[in-house]
């Protein structure tokens, strides 16, 4: 939400030709002086949405239907606490704040809006505003220095690992020369030649008689 006044009655005219019941919103925004901020939305069916602060300290909700008929007003002015809170809703289980208080009728809805802010437009001065950024400031400073902190932290750890990871290759480095240096000072080993193998001589086979030359001696000495 950080649209001025002036910028939501801008914005409020540039949507009435679409939504015929902006009339009720820019009523509550021209009773809103001093620095409030807020932003206005629409659904495109003819319902419209505002919401406003002033300063962080107080808020509204206005919900303006199709029909041109609030359906919520919410309203809380956080410096009072709980009691500070206050709904009315066409939806009974909504309702919030009022208690013995007289709630209004909805038709007095817009007076009660319109009144609410006009009344709690003259309890916040420009030095409370300053405050009220100061510390929204302070909190994104301390979130982004939580964050920066958290990266050195991580840096720091990673600083870490490298240097390890840097010994590590260091030392391998150094082991590698080291075998590297041992292995050039030792001569190279020369092969000698091997002798040719002598074949053996083949193995002598005497004749044997063929088969045919025993067989008349065979026959011979059958018919002796």
């Amino acid at each position: 939400m950080r649209d001025t006044p002036e910028d939501l009655r801008k914005r409020a005219t540039r949507l009435r030709r679409g939504i015929g019941q902006l009339g009720i919103l820019e009523s509550i925004i021209a009773a809103a002086e001093g620095p409030w901020l807020g932003a206005m939305d629409a659904d495109g069916r003819g319902a419209a949405e505002l919401r406003m602060h002033l300063a962080g300290k107080y808020r509204l909700l206005v919900v303006v239907t199709s029909a041109g008929k609030i359906s919520l007003v919410h309203v809380n002015s956080l410096v009072k606490g709980d009691g500070g809170e206050k709904i009315l809703s066409t939806k009974t289980a909504l309702r919030k704040g009022f208690g013995e208080e007289k709630m209004p009728r909805p038709q007095e809805w817009v007076e009660y809006a319109v009144r609410w802010v006009s009344d709690v437009s003259g309890e916040v001065d420009q030095r409370a505003v300053v405050e009220w950024q100061l510390a929204g400031a302070d909190r994104k400073l301390t979130t982004v220095t939580d964050v920066i902190e958290s990266l050195r932290i991580s840096l720091r750890e990673q600083e870490k690992v490298r240097d390890e990871r840097a010994a590590e290759v260091a030392e391998l480095k150094a082991e590698l020369k080291y075998l590297n240096s041992i292995a050039d000072r030792q001569p190279a080993v020369i092969a000698e030649p091997r002798p040719a193998p002598v074949a053996e001589p083949a193995p002598i086979v005497e004749s044997q008689p063929a088969a045919e030359e025993l067989v008349p001696e065979r026959v011979g000495a059958a018919a002796v």
